[in-house]
Parts: structure tokens; sequence; C-alpha cells
């Protein structure tokens, strides 16, 4: 299970805090009857370069309304153009033969004032447009569906459009993610202190001391100084394949999404029964029924210990992971997930143990180069200008980039997310339902840095209070709230790591810092800073 642990370590870095909204691409066309009486909403996506979002409406009680005056099936905007076309709506088919700047042309000397165009079986050619070309007329696309949607309520009478692109606020789903996160890294940082076979009650009433880690003990200098280099190099080795290994499964699922995709929902499914069995036994060892083994021959000279309730609580636990598998497109399922991914961080963070300060530090410098590199630097590349990071932590991976989430089914998404909805009511979710979200790997790296901090704490100050694992957990709780500032700020995707990184390591260095422990946090030889420690054990 170990191997499998670090191989799921390595995929969780589909980091960063966003939300799957509504934004960039989508917005709003409602549908009004004479008396204004809205009849229903439609999602509508568009390029960007198309208009200037900040000169439209965030609500349908101030966007300004057209009379619908075309909705034909044989009106495509390339031939011959109505002359009644002023101060109206206009919906057109995405066949024909000319592009979307000369049927605009065409339109706009008709005085239309908003341009919608309804894909159906057509190929449209969408790409390299600019608001120049249409001065401030929204152009946006509707798929078939509502297109259908539109012309049946356009028979039955007069019909006003109006577009507007809603925002979404700040929303409670936030402070849950927030709440989420910061129990992840405490809970999991503390009951890595302890060993794994321990009931609950052990647990409040047993003083903390964990297996010891490599080099832990050491207070040699000149063995110290010997093996620097050679750590150094090591160290730089290990950070480098694992962000290697990380930013190649990151582009293997950017080009070949729904070919792999579901390995990692297999993954996700074995780790989290292996975290929710570690987090229900904890309370089922109370019970010595639990532990009760009966010793099964399987032939003559062969038999094995069994333990039947410990099986029955395993099958438990995957069922529940099997649950999640065949209704994981169900939208009340979103609780199920965010308690199995709470389950699979608490494993990772307690299971997984690095030696020392400076292999923690090199690991998540890497990663902090790497989430800048694929959230911000990777919209340059791509052909629709959304990140590779987000392309797949959302599931949009080979999508059209132009067409709604309406024209989809249900599509599969990697979980290595906690994902909370919105609680607010928005028009945002006329396109779909929002989420916010925040990556394992957000939760998991700087976990594995607190995990640290409670180690060396209880190594090298033993009954004393832990001032590295307080400081950490804070400066990582500091760090969230950066990331959640930069979010609402900027309203786009935010690398979380860009603000965790400086603040976790650098909270952990000061304190080291102060306390003249630098070294000895550095190394991770908890006898430098506990010599007393270290002469005890040695008797």
């Amino acid at each position: 299970m170990k191997w499998m642990i670090l191989l799921f370590l390595s995929l969780v870095l589909f980091s960063g805090v966003h939300s799957t909204e509504a934004s960039g691409y989508h917005g709003v066309i409602a549908a009004s009857d004479s008396n204004h009486d809205v009849i229903k909403k439609y999602c509508t996506t568009f390029d960007p370069k198309w208009l200037n979002i900040s000169r439209y409406e965030s609500n349908i009680q101030d966007a300004v309304s057209f009379p619908l005056k075309r909705v034909s099936r044989a009106f495509d905007g390339c031939g011959q153009v109505p002359t009644d076309l002023n101060g109206t709506a206009v919906v057109i088919i995405d066949h024909g033969d000319c592009s979307v700047e000369e049927r605009a042309a065409k339109l706009l000397e008709k005085g239309v004032m908003m341009i919608v165009i309804a894909r159906t079986d057509g190929m449209l050619n969408v790409t390299n447009v600019k608001q120049s070309n249409f001065s401030d007329v929204p152009i946006v696309l509707i798929n078939a569906n509502s297109y259908k949607s539109i012309e049946e309520s356009a028979s039955k009478g007069e019909i006003y459009l109006s577009f507007y692109y809603p925002m979404t606020h700040f929303d409670g789903n936030v402070l849950v993610i927030y709440v989420i996160c910061i129990f992840c890294i405490v809970a999991g940082s503390y009951w890595s202190l302890y060993p794994a076979n321990m009931s609950i009650s052990e647990f409040w009433t047993t003083s903390p001391k964990p297996p010891l880690r490599l080099n832990m003990y050491s207070n040699d200098e000149n063995d110290s100084d010997n093996e620097s280099k050679g750590n150094l190099v090591t160290n730089l080795l290990f950070g480098t394949v694992i962000v290697g290994l990380m930013a190649g499964m990151l582009l293997l699922l950017y080009f070949a999404y729904k070919y792999f995709v579901f390995v990692f929902i297999a993954l996700f499914c074995i780790i989290s029964a292996t975290g929710i069995h570690q987090l229900v036994s904890l309370f089922l060892m109370e019970f010595e029924s639990y532990s009760i083994t009966w010793n099964v021959s399987f032939t003559d000279n062969y038999s094995k210990p069994l333990a039947p309730f410990k099986i029955v609580v395993w099958l438990a636990c995957f069922s529940i992971a099997i649950v999640w598998f065949v209704y994981r497109h169900v939208y009340g399922i979103w609780p199920l997930q965010v308690f199995m991914g709470i389950c699979i961080c608490l494993h990772i963070i307690r299971s997984v143990a690095l030696p020392n300060f400076k292999i923690i530090a090199i690991v998540m410098c890497m990663l902090f180069v790497y989430d800048i590199f694929f959230v911000f630097i990777t919209p340059y590349f791509t052909k629709d200008g959304v990140s590779i990071m987000e392309r797949v932590a959302t599931g949009s991976s080979g999508k059209p980039v132009f067409d709604s989430p309406q024209d989809y089914k249900p599509t599969e998404q990697i979980p290595l997310s906690i994902k909370v909805p919105y609680f607010q009511d928005t028009d945002v979710k006329v396109c779909s339902p929002i989420y916010g979200m925040i990556g394992f790997g957000d939760i998991v790296i700087p976990g594995l840095l607190v995990a640290y901090a409670a180690y060396f704490d209880t190594l090298a100050h033993p009954g004393k209070f832990k001032w590295y694992y307080f400081v950490s957990s804070v400066s990582y709780a500091t760090g969230l709230i950066f990331t959640y500032i930069a979010l609402n700020e900027m309203e786009v995707a935010q690398p979380a790591l860009l603000y965790l990184v400086p603040c976790c390591l650098l909270g952990v260095l000061v304190t080291a810092f102060i306390r003249k422990e630098v070294k000895a946090l550095w190394t991770g030889k908890a006898g430098f800073a506990n010599p007393e420690r270290l002469e005890e054990d040695e008797h």
C-alpha cells in the first residue's frame, strides 16, 4: 500500500483554488414576454475577445432587453438581410459560407443590438474575432436545445432577449472548505505522532512518541558536514523526479484525458477506502471483538488467521467507494466525495514521513514553480487561453472551447479536490452547478511540513508546547486566507501553493531562527536541539 500512496501523492498536485462557474466564457440570456416577465434563462458562451464584460450588467434587473425579430432555421446572416432589424435581437444559425465578421457587418448595418448564434450541427469558425469588429453589440452562442426552446417561445408570441453576465460573490462554501483544510492539516499531522493500531481512547490518554524518522537523533557535526553535499544532491534529485512525474501525468491527462481519467478514479476509490478504514478503525479498536481472529485452514498443512470483523469493515469501506463511483455524476453526492477526500488527506499526511526540513523545502519550492507555470504560464501556449491545470482539474480537457456545458452529458472529473457547491442562489447556476474547490495537493503538501514540525517538536522538546506545529498550522491558515483574497480580487483560478509555500516555509524558518534551532530543523537531527534527550535514549 505504501507504493500506492506515493503514486497517489504524485497525482494530487492538480492544485489551485478556483470555482467551476460560468465565468470567462459563459453568460446568461433571459427570454421574457411583452410584460417583461421572464419565460426562461439560457446559458450562452462567448469568446472574451468578443465583448468587454465590464460594459454589461451582472443581473437581469438592469440588463437591457431587445425584441427578438428573427429566429429561423433558414436565416444564417450570410445572404440578404431584412431591413426591419433596427434595435432588435437576432438569432442566426451556424451554417453558411461567410465568416462571423461578414455576418456581423451586415447585421450591424441594419441596427441589430444583439447577435445570438445557435449552435446546431454546423462548424462555424469563431476564432480570431475581436469586439472592435462589432462595436458594443454582444455576440454570443447558444446550444441546440436552447435554440429550440427560444424558437418555440417565439412561435407563441413576441419575446424579448436580454444578455447579462452574472457574477458570484463571497459564499459560505469558502468557510466550509477553509475549515476542512485546517482540520485535515491539524488532525492529520497530530495523528501521525501515534501508532496506527491504537484506539481513540488511547489517542486521548497517551503521550505522543512517534516512530523515528531517518537521521532524527544523530548530532555528529562531522557526519553532518560530510553527508550534506551528497544529501543535497539526493534531495534535489528526489524533488526533481517527483515534480517531473507530476508534470508528466498532468500533461498526459491534458492530451489524453478520456483514456486515463478512469485510472485516476480507480486510485481515488482505492486510497479513499483505505483512508476510511484507517479512520473507522480508530474507533472500532475500542471493541475487543474487532480484533478477534479465527484460524482458518485452507489445506491440511496450511492455515491462516483471519479477522472476520476487520474483513467486514474493509468490505464496507470499499462499498462506500463503489456507491460514490455509481452516483458520481449526481449533484447530491458531493458530501460523500468530500468525506472521502478528507479521509485521503488524513491518510497521506499520517502515512508519508519526510525525514528533514531540507527535502521538504526543496520539494515545496519546486512545486511552487510547478504550480505557477501550469496555472499562469501555460495559458500562453494553449489554443483557448485556459491553463492546463484548470482544464484537467475541471475535467474540461478535450472539449470544444466555445460550447456550453449544457451541450454535454455529465463529464468525468478527476476527483482530486475538495469540492463544495455554492450555497447562494445565483444565475450563474443557469449554466451548470458551480463549486468552490481546492486540490488535494494544497492540503497534503503543506500537511507533510506541518507533520514534520509536529515530529520535530515531539522529539526535540518532549512534553513542551509544540511551537513548530502551532506556527506551521497558523502559517498554513494565513496562506489560505491570502489565496482566497487573491481569488476574490482577481476572479480567476489561483495556484494556492503560490501563497501557501512562502507562508509555511517562512513561518517555520523564522521560528527556528528565533529559537536558534535552524540547523537541527534543517537536517532533521533533533539531537542538535535536545542533546539531553539523545543521552537519555542512548542509555
